[in-house]
């Protein structure tokens, strides 16, 4: 394996292994042992049975025990599991608790009257709430694939020759004689890594009307998430020319190894109540209190691994019946350690373009008080420098069946910082009653 000491300091490690090394099966964890064994129960054997004959045996612990794997013979790639597991799920989107159907109090005929306007927006908060009694059910899939860090591609991460004086090396067994004659017992190694983070996310999500000024949600998202890791080797590293060898020289290789792996689970469950504090002429206001649970697996990148309040206060207001524009503010604040909550912010607007369809554009803002994760201290490929991420939302929405509507969505990034995705394309459908 490869070790890092101070230049002139080296640990030299096994010797790395040429290129044609096969990747291990894509597996996962071993399926739980049998129960009760009743002959009153004969389909649970042969479920059972199923589960046997087709289920995975276990290969690591999580996602994030890839990039640990002592196949990788420690490329330097270990120091990013506990980056991803801090950072990847914040990117995930996180869809409105505002229905898009609102019923109001008309004292004339003592009943709820739905009200017909504008749809409340994809990604974004209204102030209206959907009304006393009123349910909202809902459900959409986002697709999130990671490309880039702090503007590189993730598919070519070169890791930097030096860090705070150390430097990957491979041991030569027995020493060789180099280009220029000197001897050495080391080569510097050069790395290109390709990271593939993927995320299938299904979030169903129900809004009830406690009062005509309070209604509340829960949103339970479902985590299909993948990582994928290919290691290119150089021996010796050509940045470093006083490293070079002679033709032929035997010690001089290359090679590409490659794992991957998947998880399925539930992500973090988020809990939302939203209180309308004023219905005015020109605006309306709402306080939104979320509570996100951390019910997801961190290292299977399927969640924060922290529990998150978040208070928000929400602006908007319907005019001419077809445009409301909306301002949304808030924090989440992370409860086991405050510096590190994030400020969001998001502004935008919806309109009713005909009558069935309305459009939204949404500009969203994230602004981090403290580094999401710690300094990366070894010769890796990126640090972690996430403070202000900006995105643009655009969306629209399709009424149908009076109350019902299906979306389409997409975000896309306004800057790189961090762990960014070309763009995060969501489909959803609702249905109030």
């Amino acid at each position: 394996m490869f070790r890092l000491r101070p230049d002139g300091e080296h640990l030299f490690p096994r010797a790395l292994r040429p290129s044609g090394m096969q990747p291990p099966a894509n597996t996962r964890r071993s399926p739980a042992p049998p129960g009760r064994r009743d002959a009153a129960y004969p389909f649970l054997r042969v479920a059972l049975l199923i589960a046997l004959c087709l289920g995975p045996s276990a290969a690591w612990a999580s996602l994030a025990d890839v990039l640990r794997d002592p196949r990788f013979n420690r490329l330097g790639l270990a120091p990013i599991a506990p980056v991803l597991a801090s950072t990847v799920a914040s990117t995930y989107p996180v869809a409105s608790a505002s229905s898009s159907v609102v019923y109001a109090y008309n004292p004339a005929l003592d009943t709820l009257e739905r009200q017909v306007g504008v749809a409340g927006p994809i990604i974004g908060e209204r102030a209206e709430t959907i009304g006393k009694g009123q349910f909202n059910l809902g459900a959409s899939y986002s697709y999130v694939h990671l490309t880039t860090i702090n503007g590189d591609d993730m598919d070519s991460l070169l890791n930097k020759p030096r860090v705070n004086g150390q430097t990957l090396i491979f041991p030569v067994k027995g020493g060789t004689t180099l280009k220029d004659g000197r001897f050495t017992t080391f080569l510097p190694v050069k790395v290109i890594a390709d990271l593939d983070v993927t995320a299938n996310i299904a979030t169903p999500s129900v809004t009830y009307g406690l009062t005509p000024d309070l209604d509340v949600n829960l949103t339970v998202p479902i985590l299909q998430t993948s990582l994928g890791v290919t290691a290119h080797t150089q021996v010796p590293d050509p940045r470093f020319p006083e490293f070079a060898l002679s033709p032929g020289n035997p010690n001089a290789q290359m090679g590409v190894r490659s794992l991957s792996d998947d998880a399925f689970g539930i992500g973090d469950i988020l809990l939302r109540a939203k209180y309308v504090l004023l219905r005015g002429d020109w605006v309306d206001v709402a306080a939104q209190l979320g509570l996100s649970l951390p019910t997801g697996s961190r290292n299977d990148l399927q969640g924060t691994g922290t529990t998150r309040l978040q208070p928000t206060v929400v602006l908007s207001h319907v005019y001419a019946g077809r445009f409301e524009p909306f301002l949304n503010a808030g924090v989440d604040y992370d409860t086991n350690d405050v510096s590190r909550s994030v400020v969001r912010w998001a502004v935008g607007g919806t309109a009713q373009i005909i009558d069935p369809l309305s459009l939204s554009v949404v500009f969203l803002g994230r602004h981090e008080l403290a580094a999401q994760a710690e300094p990366i201290q070894t010769p890796f490929f990126f640090q972690i420098e996430r403070n202000d991420q900006y995105d643009a939302s655009v969306g629209c929405r399709w009424r149908f069946a009076s109350s019902g509507f299906v979306g389409l969505n997409a975000i896309v990034p306004l800057n790189d910082q961090g762990f960014r995705p070309d763009v995060i394309p969501t489909i959803e459908v609702e249905y109030s009653f």
